[in-house]
Parts: C-alpha cells; sequence; structure tokens
C-alpha cells in the first residue's frame, strides 16, 4: 500500500458510546457493533448508523405495524381484563380494570404511537405481538434483539420486563415454551421517551411462531397514567451479545402501503356500496362472492354488521349468512328476500384471521 496518515476515531464498546454525549457533527465508533455513530452535542448515545447488512433488503423487522400507523379497528378503545387487538398486530392485556387504548404522536421516526392509559384498580398492562410461524422461522437457533421507545407518563420511573414465547406446534398458543422469562429492560425515566432494547437466542423452534410481550407491570393505577410505546423492532443480530442491548441497529420501519398489505393478511375490513344478490325471478335465495383485499393467513371468520337490501324501493333490514369462505374470499347472501329476480345490498364485514 502507498503511505498514509492513520485517523483514528474516538471509539468505545457499545456501552461506553451509549452513556457518551459528544460534540455536534463529531464521529465515534462503535467497537462492540463495528459501526459508526454520529453524535448532535444533545442525545446521550448519538445516532447509530445502518450497517449495509442491516439495509440491504426489507423485512428484516418482523414485526407487522411496528410504526402503529395502522387501526383498522380504530384508533380509540376500551379494553378489558380479557384482552383485544388494537392496532394492527398489538394485543393489550391489562389486569385488575380495564384500561383506554389510543393512537397518539410518535417519536423521532414515527409519526403515530400506541398510548395505554390506566385507571383505578388497574395492577399491570402488557403489550404483545405474536408472530406468525412463517414469519418466525428465520430466528431459529439465530441471535435476535428486540427494541422499542417508551414514553413514561406515570409519574414515576418504570423497568418493563420482557418475555419471549415460541409456539408448542405452528401457530398454536394453548402451550407454549419460554425463551425469555420476564428480563427486565431499561429504566424509563418519567417523563421521557426511552429506548429499551434486548438481545437473545431464539429457539430452534422459532419457525412455530413467536409471542413477544412487553410487560409494564402495577404502574396505571389512575387515569392520569400512562405510556407510549413506538418504533418497535425484532430483528436478526448475529454477533452482538446477550442480554441488555444498550445501542440496537436502526429500526425498520416500513411505509404504511407496504404495512398495510401486510396488516390485512391477518385482520380487514370492508364496506360493501351495492352487492348484487342475483336469482331467477320468484325465487327468494340470492348469493354472491367477495373478494378480500388480499389472500389472509388462512381462511378467515368473518362478521357482518348493518345489511339491508333493496329492489328500487325502501331498504329493507336482513341478516345474511355465509355460505363459504377461503383465504381470498367469501360468499355471502340469503333465503328469505322478498320476491324478486335480484336485489342490490348494501353493508359491513370484517375478517379475521388473527393468531
Amino acid at each position: 500500500m502507498t503511505t498514509a496518515v492513520q485517523v483514528q476515531s474516538r471509539r468505545g464498546t457499545a456501552a461506553q458510546v451509549a452513556a457518551f454525549t459528544g460534540a455536534q457533527g463529531e464521529v465515534v465508533v462503535d467497537t462492540t457493533n463495528n459501526r459508526v455513530v454520529v453524535q448532535d452535542g444533545v442525545t446521550v448515545g448519538g445516532w447509530p448508523a445502518a450497517k449495509l447488512s442491516e439495509v440491504g433488503g426489507c423485512f428484516l423487522n418482523k414485526f407487522r405495524n411496528s410504526t402503529m400507523d395502522v387501526w383498522q379497528r380504530g384508533t380509540s378503545m376500551t379494553v378489558t381484563t380479557a384482552g383485544a387487538y388494537t392496532a394492527d398486530g398489538w394485543i393489550v392485556t391489562p389486569a385488575g380494570a380495564s384500561v383506554a387504548v389510543a393512537q397518539a404522536s410518535g417519536r423521532l421516526l414515527t409519526k403515530n404511537s400506541l398510548q395505554v392509559t390506566g385507571a383505578a384498580s388497574v395492577t399491570d398492562v402488557q403489550i404483545a405481538q405474536r408472530i406468525e410461524s412463517l414469519m418466525a422461522a428465520p430466528f431459529c437457533s439465530q441471535t435476535v434483539t428486540v427494541q422499542a421507545e417508551i414514553y413514561n407518563n406515570t409519574g414515576a420511573a418504570i423497568t418493563p420486563a420482557l418475555t419471549v414465547n415460541h409456539a408448542a406446534s405452528q401457530d398454536s398458543w394453548s402451550s407454549p415454551s419460554t425463551d425469555v422469562s420476564a428480563a427486565s429492560l431499561q429504566s424509563c425515566a418519567n417523563g421521557a421517551w426511552t429506548q429499551v432494547a434486548y438481545t437473545f437466542q431464539a429457539s430452534a423452534n422459532c419457525y412455530n411462531g413467536l409471542d413477544v410481550i412487553f410487560d409494564f407491570g402495577n404502574n396505571f393505577s389512575a387515569n392520569t397514567k400512562s405510556i407510549q410505546i413506538a418504533e418497535c423492532g425484532i430483528r436478526v443480530t448475529n454477533g452482538v451479545p446477550t442480554g441488555l442491548n444498550a445501542n440496537p441497529p436502526p429500526p425498520e420501519l416500513r411505509p404504511i402501503g407496504t404495512e398495510l398489505l401486510l396488516c390485512q393478511r391477518y385482520f380487514s375490513v370492508g364496506t360493501e356500496p351495492e352487492l348484487l344478490l342475483g336469482a331467477p325471478a320468484g325465487v327468494t335465495a340470492a348469493y354472491s362472492t367477495i373478494s378480500l383485499p388480499v389472500t389472509m393467513r388462512a381462511a378467515p371468520t368473518m362478521t357482518l354488521s348493518g345489511w339491508e337490501y333493496f329492489s328500487g324501493g325502501t331498504p329493507t333490514s336482513f341478516t345474511p349468512s355465509v355460505t363459504s369462505t377461503g383465504p381470498d374470499y367469501f360468499s355471502v347472501g340469503s333465503s328469505s328476500l322478498t320476491s324478486w329476480g335480484g336485489w342490490f345490498a348494501v353493508g359491513t364485514w370484517t375478517a379475521s384471521a388473527e393468531l
């Protein structure tokens, strides 16, 4: 090689870099993850740059709706202790009493977040996502990092915990096995956003599906106490030490158009503005087939509401039946319509193939 001047930047381990605030425009080197980190003079830990292996493809992040942009069930709801899907993909389960869930403002990289607000008698709040077997298979026997941004508005510092389970058989959650058991994440100061991240060795049986649970504990005993979660990620990070991760890679956050299609694989809603139910004159049974927006994970469970039919006169309410379903269609109709050669029907439907 030709003679050159050797230049070394300030450097340190991931833990050292995570605790460092450099001058604006300063670049330091994270020697644990072999990446550069740009400093802005304000942010503790700075801004880690993604490596080529982290941006060279898509769907490295196996969480769906990690930006909290897709809310097909509505952007605010009350969730009981039975638990429920809220933002697409995300299950909120309180203990002791119901909580309020709503779409809220995001942090730096996302517009939106998922907010949970407590109430008297609430003793725990968990936010979880089940990852389908086909999505989780690349994690088998790999080193995997889970991360999220948490805004704490409970009035005091909190320490969330992480639990990771894998299904005993493909997408069956009757008797899961635990890979990570209530591991403490980073402490989250009150009134601030905190990045939490944890790296673990995934089971060889991840191909059956993975259940990731953020547990926020007994910190929600009034309707003035809340948390927000955003910028979530779960991806392979081979070569990274297991345990608390002070400097995870930037999360892969996909655009809403891509994310909506993925979410509709599990849950979809629709309105039929003018569905033709055809039949020969004098026959009172009529049916029609509706195509779903995307092919779903499995033949969905259908729920129909607000249906009416008309044939040029006043609309008449009726209760349609679903006669058959498949991953990409369902057939709907009725056997008790007014005798005529054809009807138009309107109504809404939901299709669920959730895990």
